[in-house]
C-alpha cells in the first residue's frame, strides 16, 4: 500500500542505532520509576527528543512530533472536562454485561483469588504495566518514526482518531470503573489496589509537567483506552514487522489482566476498547491517504506554475 509520507531506507538509522535508542529509553524509564517520576507524555517526549538529538534528528523530531504531542495533551485536557459536559455516571451497565457474559464480574473473581490486602509482587507488576499506558504507544511511535515516517503518520492518525472517539463516548456515556462502583455500594469485593501500591512507591523527584494542571476523569471506563492503545500497537507491529512482533501480544494480555485485576476496568470495557482500536487501525491509514490526495493537486498546481515561470523567458525570446 502506498503511503503519503515516506523516507528512503538509506536515510533511516541502522538497527544498531535503533537498538541503542530503545536501550536508552528503557534505562531512563527505569530511572524515572525508581525515582517516583510518572512517565507522562510531556516528560517522555523530552526523553525522546534528547534521543533524537543524539541521532542527529532533533529538528525533524520537533517538526513531526509537536502536533502529535499537542493532540495527546489536548485529548487529556478534554477528557478532564468530560464529566462537566456529561450527565450522571453509569454504574450498573458494565456490571450486568460482565455477569451476563462471564457469570461473574472478573474483577471480583480476580481480586478474590489474588489480592491479600497487602500488596504482593504481582500487584506491583500490575501497577508498573498500568503506568506504561503512555510510554509504550509513544515509544512504538518513535520506532516507526525512525524506521518509516509513512507508518508513523498512519499510527498517529489512528491513535488520534481512537483517542477522540473515546472522548466523545465519555461525554455521551460516562461509565464508572469497578473501584468507584464498589465505593458507591454497587459492587462488593473490589479494592482500588493502585491506592495501596502507589503509596509505597518512592517519591524522590517532582519534575514539572503540564499534567499537573489537568483534572483526571474518573468516569472514563468505556471504552478502555488502557486496553485499546496496546492492541493498536500490536496491530501496527504485526503489519510493519510481521510475526516477529508476536511477543507484543504478551504485553497486551498483561495490560488487560492488570486493568481488570486492579479494579480500573471491567472486562466489558476491554472488549469495547479492542473494537475501537480495530476501527481506528482501519480508519487511520485511510485518513492519511485522503489527506495526501488533498495535498497532491496543490503540489501539482504549484509545480505547473513554477514550470510556466521557467518557460516564460524562452517564450518571449529571452
Amino acid at each position: 500500500m502506498m503511503r503519503s509520507v515516506t523516507e528512503p531506507r538509506s536515510n533511516a538509522p541502522g538497527a544498531l542505532a535503533v537498538g541503542i535508542f530503545v536501550a536508552y529509553v528503557g534505562v531512563l524509564l527505569v530511572v524515572m520509576v525508581t525515582q517516583g517520576v510518572e512517565p507522562l507524555p510531556d516528560r517522555f517526549a523530552v526523553v525522546m527528543l534528547v534521543g533524537a538529538v543524539i541521532l542527529g534528528r532533533g529538528k525533524r523530531f520537533i517538526a513531526d512530533w509537536s502536533p502529535f504531542v499537542f493532540l495527546v495533551v489536548s485529548y487529556d485536557f478534554l477528557r478532564g472536562l468530560a464529566p462537566a459536559l456529561s450527565g450522571r455516571a453509569h454504574f450498573l451497565a458494565s456490571i450486568d454485561i460482565d455477569r451476563g457474559i462471564f457469570g461473574v464480574v472478573p474483577t471480583v473473581a480476580l481480586q478474590g483469588l489474588l489480592f491479600t490486602g497487602t500488596p504482593r509482587w504481582y500487584d506491583y507488576f500490575a501497577t508498573f504495566v498500568y503506568f506504561l499506558h503512555f510510554v509504550v504507544p509513544l515509544g512504538f511511535a518513535m520506532i516507526l518514526w525512525l524506521r518509516d515516517r509513512g507508518y508513523f503518520a498512519e499510527f498517529v492518525a489512528s491513535i488520534t482518531l481512537l483517542s477522540y472517539a473515546a472522548w466523545v463516548t465519555y461525554v455521551v456515556f460516562p461509565a464508572a470503573p469497578p473501584w468507584m462502583a464498589a465505593q458507591a455500594g454497587h459492587l462488593t469485593g473490589v479494592t482500588r489496589i493502585l491506592d495501596k501500591t502507589i503509596d509505597l512507591l518512592p517519591h524522590r523527584l517532582d519534575l514539572p509537567s503540564v499534567y499537573k494542571a489537568l483534572d483526571p476523569n474518573p468516569v472514563a471506563a468505556i471504552p478502555s483506552i488502557h486496553a485499546a492503545y496496546p492492541f493498536l500497537v500490536l496491530l501496527f507491529a504485526l503489519r510493519v514487522f510481521g510475526r516477529r512482533s508476536l511477543f507484543v501480544a504478551l504485553y497486551v494480555a498483561a495490560v488487560w489482566w492488570a486493568i481488570v485485576y486492579l479494579g480500573e476496568h471491567y472486562a466489558t470495557d476491554v472488549i469495547i476498547g479492542v473494537a475501537y482500536a480495530t476501527a481506528a487501525f482501519a480508519a487511520g491509514p485511510a485518513v492519511v491517504r485522503a489527506l495526501g490526495r488533498l495535498r497532491a493537486p496543490r503540489a501539482v498546481t504549484q509545480l505547473s506554475a513554477l514550470r510556466y515561470r521557467w518557460s516564460l523567458p524562452r517564450r518571449i525570446g529571452m
